[in-house]
């Protein structure tokens, strides 16, 4: 295939109905692409294969809130909460409201009031924090209890979301911002204390097996926090065993320190990469 039939086949997948609306970042387009062109038969069985895999890597069946509602109902909280003196339960209300859309932070609401606390009481608290494909997790800020200084970088492949994620920083008086950046194809030139990697690693696998370890690999940062279910999507099956298996593996040839924190649904992953510097 020439590089003009890929550059207009990647147009051409990238502009489809569902993905142009969302604003898909044409690297991961690509990406998967060149990967099933070397893995398939042939071009069409290629361009097949792409497109279930893209199914699997935008994943818009976990669901995502009308970002430009989602952007008045939280500039109305934030209003709220300055007019009582700084209180932050609107915003709050506002945030866990809009979390629940999304499968993978809906999951997460029973436990906000004390997940990040007990990562933090591993990691310590940190002042700049690297959120890889995040999805709707930068909304649980409020319950992060970071500095007033704190630095948040945010990462994620659809551009409405990041366009959201960039006005909820602006509103929540936070530095660092959102960025449309497919981050197993450009790795993050921000560095900090902790990044993390909620629930990703098992769907970052089906798309290419071992494309995560350098991802991790080239993070510039003390502490990765990576997780994942304890159960299947449907709630149906037991998958901890099974994930934890591939999340050991993966690691067994670092020699970095893993502190493990098991709540209900999900089982957290600290992992030091300086620990035997």
């Amino acid at each position: 295939m020439t590089t003009d039939n890929l550059d207009a086949l990647v147009k051409q997948l990238a502009g489809a109905k569902k993905y142009r609306a969302i604003g898909i970042s044409e690297d991961t387009v690509r990406d998967i692409l060149i990967t099933e062109l070397e893995r398939q038969p042939n071009e069409k069985a290629a361009i097949q294969s792409a497109k279930r895999k893209l199914h699997e890597v935008m994943a818009l069946y976990l669901g995502d809130p009308d970002y430009e509602r989602a952007v008045h109902e939280l500039e109305a909280a934030f209003a709220t909460d300055k007019a009582t003196a700084g209180e932050t339960n609107a915003v709050k209300a506002t945030c866990a409201q809009l979390m629940a859309i999304h499968d993978s932070t809906r999951e997460r609401l029973p436990l906000l009031d004390t997940f990040y606390a007990q990562i933090f009481a591993v990691t310590g608290t940190p002042e700049t924090v690297l959120d890889i494909a995040c999805a709707l997790n930068p909304l649980a800020i409020p319950w992060m209890g970071l500095p007033e200084n704190a630095q948040f970088y945010a990462y994620d492949i659809h551009q409405q979301r990041v366009d959201f994620l960039n006005a909820y920083f602006t509103l929540q008086g936070i530095g660092g911002g959102a960025f449309n950046r497919d981050i197993l194809v450009q790795y993050p030139v921000e560095s900090g204390d902790v990044a993390f990697l909620l629930k990703e690693i098992h769907r970052m696998e089906k798309r290419r097996k071992g494309i995560v370890l350098p991802l991790l690999d080239a993070l510039e940062v003390r502490w990765i926090v990576l997780s994942s279910p304890t159960k299947s999507r449907t709630g149906r099956r037991t998958m901890k065993d099974t994930y934890q298996q591939q999340v050991q593996g993966l690691l067994a040839d670092r020699d970095w320190s893993i502190t493990e924190i098991e709540f209900e649904n999900e089982l957290i992953y600290c992992v030091d990469k300086n620990a035997h510097e």
